[in-house]
């Protein structure tokens, strides 16, 4: 029992939000990149019967086979439509975060989480990915801010949100607060197991 507490003792010296991103980062991309890409089917769909969107679908596949692919989606982003615009926008991101550009990344997701032609659902993603690429310099109560909303509402990125939360409690020295989001997400109905766990493991530890 003594080396699973020296175990998550030491995991907490490391920096929580690169873990996260570490553990979940390319797992909420590809959740992401999946959904939107529900909507891109859809405009294909579309893009069959009109030759603009066509076009679009073509440069956005021309873009993926480049060498350079945040380059490409860059250098195509005018030609492309709105949904296929989107998918661009996060699949940059996720390229900039996989080479270690987390500001690039972090500014990405946020144009992304602001912008209002941006569905809800895609914003929150944008949202809790740009808190999990920030940088370690990063003002943590602006980044607990940010996710707060997403804390509270329910749907797809509540329980990560919180894993997240309690993570930044942690690096703002703040034990009570992380044990709080971690409990809240063990008493939530759909969490997987592996995290539900987790928050167990961390809240007997922080109790401690």
């Amino acid at each position: 029992m003594a080396d699973i507490f020296d175990e998550i003792d030491e995991d907490l010296k490391r920096d929580h939000m690169q873990l996260l991103w570490a553990q979940y980062g390319k797992i909420v991309i590809a959740t992401v990149l999946t959904i939107v890409l529900l909507v891109a089917v859809r405009q294909g769909y579309t893009a069959w019967q009109t030759s603009q969107a066509e076009a679009s679908a073509s440069a956005y596949q021309q873009a993926l086979q480049s060498d350079d692919v945040v380059g490409a989606l860059e250098a195509k982003l005018d030609q492309l439509s709105n949904g296929y615009g989107m998918l661009a926008q996060f699949h940059i991101a996720a390229e900039q975060a996989a080479i270690g550009d987390f500001v690039a990344a972090e500014a990405r997701y946020l144009r992304l989480a602001s912008d209002a032609s941006v569905d809800p659902l895609y914003q929150q993603a944008a949202t809790l990915l740009s808190v999990m690429v920030a940088s370690k310099d990063a003002d943590v109560s602006a980044l607990a801010t940010r996710l707060s909303d997403l804390e509270t509402a329910n749907g797809p990125w509540q329980a990560l949100a919180l894993e997240t939360g309690a993570g930044l409690a942690l690096r703002n020295g703040n034990k009570t607060i992380a044990v709080s989001k971690f409990k809240r997400l063990t008493e939530m109905a759909d969490v997987p197991a592996g995290m539900r766990q987790r928050a167990q493991r961390m809240i007997v530890m922080l109790d401690d």
